[in-house]
């Protein structure tokens, strides 16, 4: 079971721009990887686009502008945004602290942009960071404009999205997928002393990060405790459940999500899956499920 706290992990340098913590890399994934991304403070950091995969920004501390196209929002801890793949954006740290912020990138293709890690893709990647926030001036990349690119998402508060009712939890949805490339994004919140139904999802891989509160979860036949700040990956097809303790327990669940899905959007997947799943649940039943 792979879980850790999401300071601790392999550290990267970016041309000392940012400092990159890798909490789940690519070469442990199917489409996705996390780190703990952290800037300079008082820096304008290099305006950037990314063709080959789509990004989620959870604000952990400091403050300062995210700019998304055209569009400039405040960045202080608890906001969230998606970053379509092909959309030039810009981080900006406005104090003496430093900004950082959980980094969710979800690939494209199984290509991963070309590059085997985490550390081989900064490794290539960080002179251009360099002289992009240097000169301002995103063509250092020499990337094709993207056609078609989806449009960018912001959360001043992750509590507001949709809910959804699975019984023992609830889901909020803040990114769908058909809002998205191969991304979707839910708070989740378990009930105190509730343990969810086993599941087990054939065409997304999950990394959840807890914010609040206490809880066990279970991915194959490991069961670990959690707490606020860690990050646990749950691969493709792999039974998993939680159980709240001590409280309720929340977390950001972010999914990668496998080309072929079998739905189109969060609503279409509830529709066919929650029934099944409560009912599961409410008579405890341990066969694994969707």
């Amino acid at each position: 079971m792979l879980k850790k706290n999401y300071k601790e992990g392999q550290k990267l340098d970016v041309a000392g721009l940012n400092e990159i913590v890798v909490l789940v890399d690519r070469t442990e994934t199917e489409f996705s990887e996390t780190g703990w991304n952290s800037w300079t403070p008082k820096q304008d950091g290099p305006p950037h686009k990314h063709n080959d995969k789509d990004q989620v920004f959870y604000v952990t501390g400091g403050v300062g502008k995210i700019k998304l196209g055209d569009k400039i929002y405040d960045a202080k801890p608890g906001c969230l945004a998606y970053v379509p793949a092909g959309l030039l954006h810009q981080s900006i740290t406005t104090t003496e602290e430093r900004l950082s912020y959980i980094l969710f990138n979800v690939f494209k293709s199984t290509d991963k942009e070309g590059h085997a890690s985490f550390a081989e893709h900064i490794e290539k990647v960080k002179q251009i960071r360099r002289a992009q926030a240097d000169s301002g001036n995103v063509d250092v990349d020499d990337e094709e404009e993207l056609k078609n690119i989806k449009s960018s998402i912001y959360y001043d508060d992750i509590r507001s999205g949709m809910t959804y009712e699975f019984g023992s939890n609830t889901a909020k949805l803040l990114v769908d997928r058909k809002d998205a490339n191969r991304c979707e994004v839910t708070c989740v919140t378990w009930r105190d002393g509730q343990k969810g139904a086993m599941v087990a999802h054939k065409d997304k891989e999950q990394t959840f990060f807890i914010l609040e509160g206490k809880g066990k979860i279970t991915v194959g036949n490991d069961t670990e405790i959690v707490a606020p700040g860690d990050v646990v990956f749950v691969p493709l097809n792999t039974p998993h459940t939680t159980e709240a303790v001590d409280g309720d327990l929340t977390y950001l669940c972010m999914n990668g999500l496998a080309e072929d899905a079998k739905d189109k959007s969060f609503g279409e997947m509830f529709n066919r899956v929650s029934a099944d799943r409560i009912a599961r649940w409410k008579n405890k039943i341990n066969d694994v499920g969707e």
